[in-house]
């Protein structure tokens, strides 16, 4: 059966459907962290893409559901990779250390960026606001759970499982503020001193 499009109409070709709609998402993230939720228009996203608005809407009903799959996007995926690094076998402190780098990798990518930089979103509807802390709320608890395992195993030293678990988060997603490309610096040298840092702030 044919993909059937917002407006009714059969998609001819799924395949650059979903390519058009990645680039949409690309474009949303990178004005949404430029110019904040509430600034950022239609007219903006469609003009970074260099498209019509017409574009977008043939993808997304409203602004509220495009910045709500963009997070959907991001966070969605980062709670599959975090989902698939819990369930691997070995001690918890290793499984710990891959969930940070993976963690603090995504402040360097564009789409993760205005997750980053828009914790809260004011103006969006109760419906979709939920939405987004769903997702965000699964992370959380997965990370609490990781944590946990590594307090029975006698691995980590953790007082208050989900405060570290929300400074363990802002943490790493610092250099998405500050870092510069000109820096000092690389991406990879910052993950590595994040991720030793956090570490030893709650290893056994």
């Amino acid at each position: 059966m044919a993909e059937i499009g917002l407006r009714g109409s059969a998609v001819r070709d799924p395949e650059h459907r979903e390519a058009q709609r990645g680039r949409i998402l690309a474009a949303a993230a990178e004005v949404f962290a430029r110019k904040g939720y509430e600034a950022a228009t239609m007219d903006d996203i469609a003009a970074q893409m260099g498209v019509s608005k017409g574009v977008l809407y043939y993808q997304f009903r409203s602004k509220q559901e495009l910045v709500v799959e963009t997070r959907r996007a991001s966070s969605g995926a980062a709670v599959e990779r975090l989902d698939e690094i819990v369930r691997r076998p070995g001690s918890a402190l290793v499984r710990i250390e891959a969930a940070l780098r993976d963690l603090a990798a995504a402040a360097f990518d564009p789409l993760a960026k205005h997750v980053i930089l828009l914790p809260v979103l004011h103006g969006l509807d109760q419906q979709h606001l939920h939405e987004v802390r769903t997702i965000e709320r699964r992370y959380e608890r997965l990370l609490e759970t990781l944590l946990r395992e590594g307090v029975t195993e006698g691995s980590l030293v953790v007082d208050d499982v989900k405060l570290t678990a929300f400074t363990l988060i802002r943490a790493c997603f610092g250099p998405a503020v500050w870092y510069r490309p000109d820096g000092e610096l690389g991406e990879s040298q910052i993950v590595d001193r994040l991720v030793a840092h956090l570490l030893r702030s709650i290893t056994a």
